[in-house]
């Protein structure tokens, strides 16, 4: 400090003579440190020296001996940062196109924390999607209303596959064993399964996709949707696997959940409901994860979750515009119970061929023995819900919790490069309806 000089002539003594600066500059004289040094103050000169490699557009500027001068920046330097390019697992080609690095999908959540990465990540967002985006297209529509002609040809071949499945059935009967739950003759229709699958999803997925490599990734998801063959068990897991290839095909544009809503469900989904319902009766298979009479199903969620949806009106349609679905009330589950029923007795009848939610109660009821609100509450106590947008809305958060954030459940669940963990991409404004019931 106090050999700091503020003054001209201090700043001109710490400055290098001009001897000394040309000296410096030449190349053919040698340098010597002693004379090339300034005179004054050691540190001032350093600074100067230093700042002397810095250029600017500033007019201030200090002389350094007869043609040499030395500019000081006036503005600070602006660092600009470059916005990171989030990476999907589809990418889109100059035609449109989508085109994935199909691979054979692994078990990605290993431990709680990977359970939180997947409630963000792209995955989880297209379940949520999907089921939210089926549910607003089978409103009013019954199961009979659906056509297999105007089907897409995917929806077409998955349900003519799922029926082979169901006549193999026939070949592999249950065997003698103590053990009531668990047949062992389910192994021997799980292994035709497993042989005859890759041909099955090469006609599902088409030729283009499946030069591709789709079906790899694919069969990893449709295979697991009918059970564990070495625990024997079927669960709300493996319902979710053939969730998630229904969403691969939506995700290679192989059907549309917004245009083929009610094909997907009320057609693919509703013969796979049909064929494990009769493997569930045939096998007994244990099911994976119940909870008992606290539970809402021991092996499927979404028939009711969809079923729901098929009775589900807004409340501003007329209700002469309403369906037969749509004007049963969620207490018409209760059969016989006329004074709180809103349909008679012939049209419980119909509610069972038209609705996968009657149709799901009906068979808790035929697998488990005393009345509903014994063996299952849960279901006894959504019939008092007023309204059936109520009840959809309600399972699918009971979905998210008791499905989608059990770890039990997802530590099973595969990703690859159409369902991934990657983070989904952030929207600030006009957030899915199903992120906000997340």
């Amino acid at each position: 400090t106090n050999n700091r000089n503020t003054s001209e002539e201090g700043m001109e003594a710490s400055l290098p003579s001009k001897e000394t600066t040309e000296r410096s500059l030449d190349p053919d004289k040698p340098a010597n440190r002693q004379t090339a040094r300034p005179k004054g103050t050691g540190k001032t000169a350093t600074m100067l020296a230093a700042t002397a490699t810095v250029s600017s557009s500033s007019s201030s500027a200090v002389a350094i001996g007869k043609d040499k001068k030395l500019e000081f920046p006036s503005k600070k330097t602006e660092i600009v940062f470059k916005k990171r390019e989030t990476k999907e697992s589809g990418c889109k080609g100059k035609d449109g196109s989508i085109s994935f690095k199909f691979s054979k999908p692994q078990k990605g959540i290993k431990s709680p924390l990977d359970l939180a990465r997947f409630k963000s990540s792209s995955a989880y967002e297209k379940l949520l999607n999907f089921i939210n985006t089926i549910s607003s297209k089978i409103r009013g529509i019954g199961l009979s209303n659906v056509s297999m002609e105007a089907a897409p040809i995917s929806i077409k071949e998955l349900c003519k596959a799922l029926e082979l499945m169901e006549g193999w059935l026939e070949k592999y009967p249950p065997i003698q064993q103590p053990m009531r739950f668990g047949n062992k003759a389910f192994r021997q229709w799980y292994a035709r399964v497993e042989e005859e699958i890759d041909g099955l999803l090469a006609i599902i997925v088409g030729k283009e996709w499946e030069e591709k490599g789709a079906s790899k990734e694919l069969k990893a998801y449709l295979l697991s949707s009918f059970g564990n063959p070495t625990r024997i068990d079927y669960g709300t897991g493996h319902e979710l696997n053939f969730l998630a290839f229904l969403v691969c095909l939506s995700e290679l544009r192989l059907i549309d959940a917004g245009k083929d809503g009610s094909s997907v469900a009320l057609l693919a989904f509703q013969r796979y409901i049909v064929l494990m319902r009769k493997i569930q009766t045939r096998y007994w298979l244990e099911p994976a994860g119940s909870k008992g009479v606290w539970g809402l199903d021991d092996y499927n969620f979404l028939p009711l979750l969809w079923g729901a949806a098929q009775h589900a009106s807004e409340r501003s349609q007329p209700e002469t515009q309403l369906s037969m679905l749509q004007r049963a009330a969620p207490n018409s589950i209760h059969i016989g119970t006329s004074s709180s029923s809103s349909s008679s007795s012939s049209s419980q009848g119909d509610l069972k061929t038209e609705s996968m939610y009657f149709q799901a109660v009906s068979f808790v009821c035929r697998v488990k023995t005393g009345a509903l609100a014994e063996h299952s509450p849960i279901l006894n106590d959504i019939s008092a819900v007023p309204t059936w947008k109520k009840v959809n809305q309600g399972l699918v958060k009971m979905y998210i919790g008791e499905v989608l954030s059990k770890f039990p459940v997802m530590q099973h669940f595969f990703f690859g490069s159409i369902l991934t963990l990657e983070k989904a991409p952030f929207k600030p404004r006009g957030l899915a309806k199903s992120r906000r019931l997340a």
